[in-house]
């Protein structure tokens, strides 16, 4: 599902009654289950192995620190961040609690947050120096109906058995990576009930057509996952389809028009998604306060996995992301833009902030320098004398490069992450800079 929607929305034609029913049917299920089948998709990547590596995999119940930041090489997470050490685990709690061991932070100002996710890439948690002791702590970490050991002061209870822990701990420079790689080790998972795979990570299909995939493992991980009460009323009209909750769905046997119906909602489905992770207004900025909570904001989430997988909520980290220019025209790394912050308006950030750019794949992109973002711990970031910064964003490489964002020779877009962000940014007090074509 890692890949970009059809950008052109054509009206569908429908040979069938029945096919346009089943087709208007499966529509909102695409939408309500892309960041599901994001997450299970993920979690088979990263647990198909056998030990833990260094780029973020490791089987089940286990943990997989990183030793570097990641480039353009690491394409398992659409959108990462390049200022930070980066640990994942995928964490099965049907078989019984499992117990993180926190380390002792060494380094009073050292950032680092365990954001925990659940199946549908709701943040319920992060772990970090606000609410974790400096002398570290076991957290024992409860599924659905499970009752707490009592052996442990901190518990946290998991909306869902599957759960997606993301570490992230700072790295303040490259002089500074030994000691952050350091204490990113002393993170382990120190009780587990053992590696299995959820059913539907275990026997996920993957055949080469994405849309029967993509209904076919949707229904398997509602028998992991059953949608809420208030939910059910979204599988119903497909029923008469044969398609049924908890039932396996033998694609095979269906008539026609109903797969036809299926693939129309899928290329409609991740076209809607696509969309709309862009300013519909063609605003230099967008962002939203509610990433990581979403509620049934079903097409919030939805183009949050797509664009965004694994975002932390607002109180953590706030991220505003720039597809288009001051005129409103797309970014395109065949001009030359500015980003620039006036004298004292700095994004304001309580732990740190930085500017990131990415391809249309949503991955970072190759470039001379090896830079991928700009922020406060840049080294040899330029200020003009009056205190502006000015970071030049260009596929080409620009004269005086202190600064200089490099993109490719296309479109991109541009995150902005703040976190802990400054009262002034909470309080809408602050108004982050339009990207400006130069010249």
């Amino acid at each position: 599902m890692n890949h970009p929607a059809p950008p052109v929305f054509a009206a569908p034609v429908h040979a069938s009654p029945q096919e346009a029913l089943v087709a208007a049917a499966a529509l909102p299920l695409v939408i309500y289950g892309y960041p599901l089948i994001e997450t299970l998709r993920t979690c088979r990547l990263q647990t198909s192995v056998d030990a833990p590596t260094r780029y973020g995999r490791a089987p089940m119940n286990t943990l997989s620190a990183s030793a570097r930041q990641w480039t353009h090489e690491d394409r398992d997470i659409v959108t990462p961040a390049n200022d930070l050490l980066y640990f994942c685990g995928w964490l099965n709690l049907a078989d019984g609690p499992v117990t993180l061991r926190v380390p002792p932070l060494p380094d009073a100002d050292r950032y680092y947050v365990i954001e925990l996710l659940d199946a549908h890439t709701n943040n319920f948690t992060n772990l970090g120096p606000r609410n974790v002791p400096l002398a570290g702590a076991d957290v024992e970490l409860l599924g659905p109906g499970q009752q707490p050991s009592g052996a442990h002061a901190q518990v946290v209870r998991a909306p869902t058995s599957l759960v997606w822990l993301i570490g992230r701990v700072l790295v303040q420079g490259p002089d500074d990576l030994p000691r952050a790689y350091a204490f990113e080790q002393g993170f382990e998972i120190v009780r587990s009930a053992g590696p299995a795979r959820p059913a539907s990570v275990a026997h996920w299909q993957e055949t080469g057509d994405a849309a029967i995939d993509f209904f076919q493992n949707l229904y398997r991980a509602m028998g992991d996952f059953p949608p809420a009460t208030a939910e059910q009323g979204l599988f119903t009209l497909l029923r008469k389809a044969g398609l049924r909750l908890g039932e396996e769905i033998d694609f095979a046997s269906l008539r026609a028009p109903v797969v036809a119906g299926l693939r129309s909602a899928y290329q409609q489905g991740l076209a809607i998604i696509e969309a709309h992770t862009r300013s519909q207004g063609h605003k230099a900025w967008g962002y939203s306060m509610r990433l990581g909570t979403y509620g049934d904001d079903w097409l919030l989430r939805a183009c949050t996995a797509m664009k965004g997988l694994g975002a932390l909520r607002a109180d953590e980290a706030v991220y505003a992301m720039a597809d288009f220019d001051a005129d409103g025209e797309r970014l395109d790394g065949r001009n030359t833009y500015e980003l620039r912050f006036a004298p004292g308006m700095l994004p304001p950030a309580d732990a740190f902030w930085s500017v990131s750019l990415y391809g249309e794949d949503r991955f970072f992109t190759a470039n001379a320098i090896g830079r991928y973002a700009v922020g406060d711990r840049t080294p040899g970031l330029r200020m003009e004398a009056d205190g502006t910064l000015v970071i030049p964003v260009s596929h080409a490489r620009p004269a005086q490069d202190d600064n200089w964002l490099p993109a490719p020779a296309g479109p991109f877009y541009l995150i902005l992450r703040l976190y802990h962000p400054g009262k002034a940014f909470m309080d809408g007090q602050y108004t982050i800079p339009a990207v400006r074509r130069a010249g």
